[in-house]
């Protein structure tokens, strides 16, 4: 009777120790909407702060105009990484809790054009224009993801006044490097951050003119829902903390300051 009722007590823990085992992997998951304009930094840091904390990192990847929809349509997330004025808005429609969010890496947009190949003039708007309207094809990412870069260049055009001009001239794209289309020789010219140019071969950035340059300062939030989370706090910390610092600079971006 005794080595029954000692079975049955080893059966019970063992049956807790697997179920509580399960809970607590189950909580040390960190479910991360990162938009594609951190890839390069995401793709270092989720096996250092997966290897720091135990924790592990669940990221799903698009443009910040995807992300947001999903935020609005209430899908699950712990932890936002998108563009500031995107993760600001949806604080202040409460999505994001407010006090959490953190500054974290800034990049430029520019034009990438083929190594060696005439660059845009960039000197003034003007020049500019004449450039635009010689190229044969641009590659951007398609505004209606949301894209920051292809969104303010698309404002650019129309200021220039040249936008029903250049459209038939636009290769939208998806969840792709718009400067590896230039690289391959599938365009003349692509619209793209500048660190995300900078990482592509046989490709080069140019920089907008002066007036119409525009810095991306990328920001993390937790969300409202979650705000007292030790996972998503402990991701906050390690994206402000100085062994991301030196990911950002590998990644061609500036931290955010």
């Amino acid at each position: 009777m005794g080595a029954t009722v000692l079975a049955a007590a080893v059966a019970i823990v063992s049956a807790l120790t697997i179920a509580l085992a399960g809970r607590s992997a189950e909580a040390a998951e960190v479910r991360v909407f990162s938009a594609n304009g951190v890839k390069l930094i995401m793709a270092e840091l989720v096996p250092r702060f997966e290897s720091a904390t135990g924790y592990k990192l669940i990221v799903t990847r698009a443009g910040p105009g995807e992300l947001r929809r999903r935020i609005l349509d209430g899908q699950g997330f712990d932890v936002a990484i998108l563009p500031a004025e995107t993760l600001r808005d949806l604080a202040t429609l409460g999505k994001i809790a407010a006090g959490s969010m953190v500054d974290i890496a800034r990049s430029d947009i520019g034009i990438a054009v083929r190594e060696g190949s005439e660059k845009p003039d960039t000197s003034s708007a003007e020049a500019f224009k004449r450039s635009l309207l010689a190229a044969a094809s641009i590659a951007i990412t398609d505004p209606a993801s949301g894209g920051v870069t292809s969104v303010h260049f698309v404002n650019v055009l129309k200021r220039l006044g040249i936008a029903d001009a250049i459209e038939p001239r636009l290769r939208l794209t998806r969840d792709i490097s718009n400067a590896e289309l230039v690289a391959r020789g599938e365009a003349e010219m692509a619209v793209e951050l500048a660190h995300e140019i900078r990482s592509v071969a046989g490709v080069e950035f140019v920089p907008l003119p002066l007036e119409f340059q525009r810095g991306i300062v990328f920001a993390a939030g937790i969300a409202a829902g979650a705000p007292e989370s030790a996972e998503a706090k402990a991701l906050i910390t390690f994206l402000t903390g100085p062994s991301v610092a030196p990911m950002i600079v590998a990644a061609g971006m500036e931290a955010a300051k």
